[in-house]
């Protein structure tokens, strides 16, 4: 099947066109070229740099919004943020 578009390029409603530039294409291949695209050493200074910037006890980082919806109800979490 070839690569076409539904529609011409002008006729598309776009929601949002993010501004990548050579700074983030470098970031991205950096932790790419770390190994740790995953859990990691950035994703901790990630967590620690919110958890000062919101004061928070405790932050994670996750992939998707269904996974902080399920973190949010996880009896664990609520038993913790109550005390």
């Amino acid at each position: 099947m070839p690569d076409v578009p539904i529609r011409p390029k002008d006729r598309f409603l776009v929601f949002g066109a993010p501004l990548i530039e050579n700074a983030e294409i470098e970031e991205v291949v950096k932790t790419l070229q770390s190994g740790w695209i995953g859990t990691g050493p950035k994703v901790a200074r990630f967590e620690e740099a919110i958890r000062e910037y919101k004061g928070a006890a405790h932050v994670a980082a996750v992939n998707s919004c269904t996974a902080a919806l399920h973190l949010s109800i996880w009896p664990p979490a609520s038993v913790r943020a109550t005390k």
